[in-house]
């Protein structure tokens, strides 16, 4: 039981957490639809009956609404999504984590200007 409560303090502490790295350098090189940056975002949450945002929202629209916010700071008129996942952790302790679920997110594509 304590180590169910103290895996639970963890993910509450990391949840809601949302990191987005950009790669500006390509070598002096376009994209066939012009210059771009890359821009990869990655949202951490807690969901409630894996669907209801608890501590966070690492829901896809909410990611790909944040990727997007991110590529239009970078100046982007376009972007071109390449990859994009949701994964939702309801395996790590059941019957708990079916209640309270871990969900990670991330997208990743090109800002293009």
């Amino acid at each position: 039981m304590k180590k169910t409560l103290a895996l639970l303090v963890i993910l509450a502490l990391f949840s809601g957490c949302s990191t987005t790295t950009v790669a500006k350098n390509f070598n002096g090189l376009d994209t066939p639809a012009g210059k771009a940056v890359h821009v990869s975002t990655s949202n951490i949450a807690l969901h409630l009956l894996m669907t209801k945002p608890l501590a966070g929202d690492a829901s896809l629209e909410k990611t790909v609404a944040d990727f997007t916010a991110e590529a239009k700071k970078e100046g982007a008129s376009k972007v071109r999504i390449v990859q994009s996942n949701c994964t939702k952790l309801w395996f790590l302790l059941p019957p708990i984590t079916f209640v309270i679920t871990p969900v990670l997110s991330n997208v990743a594509g090109d800002a293009i200007s």
